[in-house]
């Protein structure tokens, strides 16, 4: 046996590895849906806290979402983030409005500290000035359903957590976006598994930043947002910083009562991914480079090796059946096709899909490198119209 035969054997048996896994990891993991309204009055009040920065667009329907929840006792607290479009006055507008009841508060920031980043800064101000027992910390350009705030404290409540994060649905309409971020999202649940960040004996955390649940007097005694203002990933610091602290935290999913849409185009996609990949790795250029080579060899090799091996036989007409070679190739390829493609039903999307995932692994890696690059060089990272340098490793 070829060394090629054998490579492409082994993946073939990590693809196989990684959909039990995967469907051991999905298993016992709290799903949050739809509920009728079912307002509680023993619940504990809520401050919930909004960086918005140039959200003119999504804000209206982000705002209208929050003031329809059926919690009984909340707060917005919305900081408007220097934005240079309609993000403060569309903010002011709805503060004024008689459906806001007075829940929610406008910041008005146009100040960025020496050695701070724009959204921890500005949920360092929310989080200055909310009242509620626990905070919500939350996204400008989410949606969600009226009961997901219940059951959200509900569930915390329940499991006795001082942290809970819930994942949301991503609206993809461009075909960049449904290219790229399931493929990002399974990478994201294969490194971070759900039933390890959950386990409280395991130092692995993980957060999704569209949905952070805090008990506000242990996020307090933990240094607040001050202790993460030098990070660019902070749902994943943040995480972090609860759990190796002793605090208990959970990651839930959820369907059909939250969903974004984070990025429109390839360019926001490159640079969303780029913000977070460099310090997503430890700051580590061999975990970027073993990164590239790992997800490449998996998702790539199976199907160029398929390809260079059929087109010499489609020209000379001679049989394949008993090429080695092609037949690992064409068991890898199926494996990864077989295993990827729940991950894209999941999201919503065609089958065919699943197909799409060698071209995310390019454009991952190519992310990935570059944001090492920028990070490396000195010209740093672009978000939201300003340019950041990432922690020091």
């Amino acid at each position: 046996m070829h060394l090629l035969d054998l490579v492409l054997w082994f993946v073939f048996v990590v693809w196989i590895a990684a959909g039990i896994f995967a469907f051991w990891n999905i298993t016992g993991v709290a799903i949050l849906r739809p509920e009728p309204s079912r307002p509680q009055s023993r619940l504990p009040r809520v401050s919930i806290l909004l960086a918005a920065r140039n959200e003119q667009e999504m804000l209206p329907a982000t705002l209208d979402s929050l003031l329809k929840l059926d919690y009984p006792d909340f707060e917005i607290i919305l900081v408007d983030d220097d934005s240079d479009d309609r993000t403060g006055a569309i903010a002011d507008e709805w503060a004024q409005r008689q459906s806001a009841g007075g829940k929610l508060r406008v910041i008005h920031n146009h100040h960025l500290p020496p050695g701070w980043r724009g959204k921890v800064h500005a949920m360092s101000l929310a989080a200055g000035a909310a009242t509620g027992e626990w905070i919500l910390s939350t996204d400008a350009d989410v949606v969600l359903h009226p009961s997901l705030l219940r059951q959200a404290v509900e569930l915390a409540l329940r499991k006795d957590v001082q942290f809970l994060s819930l994942t949301p649905e991503l609206e993809m309409q461009s075909w960049a976006e449904k290219v790229v971020l399931p493929a990002f999202g399974f990478l994201l649940f294969m490194l971070f598994p759900l039933r390890v960040v959950n386990d409280p004996r395991r130092q692995r955390a993980m957060a999704a930043g569209a949905f952070m649940l805090m008990r506000r007097d242990e996020l307090t005694a933990l240094g607040g947002y001050a202790r993460l203002r030098d990070t660019l990933i902070e749902d994943l610091r943040m995480a972090e910083l609860f759990k190796r602290n002793g605090r208990r935290t959970y990651l839930g999913v959820t369907r059909g009562v939250f969903h974004t849409r984070m990025y429109e185009n390839w360019r926001e996609v490159f640079e969303g991914l780029a913000r977070s990949a460099w310090e997503g790795t430890g700051c580590s250029l061999w975990k970027v480079l073993a990164g590239v080579a790992v997800g490449n060899g998996l998702a790539v090799l199976p199907w160029v090796s398929l390809a260079t091996l059929w087109l010499p036989h489609l020209f000379t007409g001679t049989p394949l059946g008993h090429d080695p070679a092609f037949i690992a190739a064409a068991a890898a390829c199926a494996a990864s096709a077989v295993i990827y493609c729940p991950v894209v039903v999941f999201a919503g999307l065609s089958p065919l899909y699943a197909f799409t995932l060698p071209i995310a692994s390019l454009f991952y890696s190519t992310v990935s490198l570059v944001s090492a690059f920028r990070s490396l060089t000195g010209p740093g990272l672009r978000w939201k119209g300003r340019s950041y340098q990432p922690p020091a490793a």
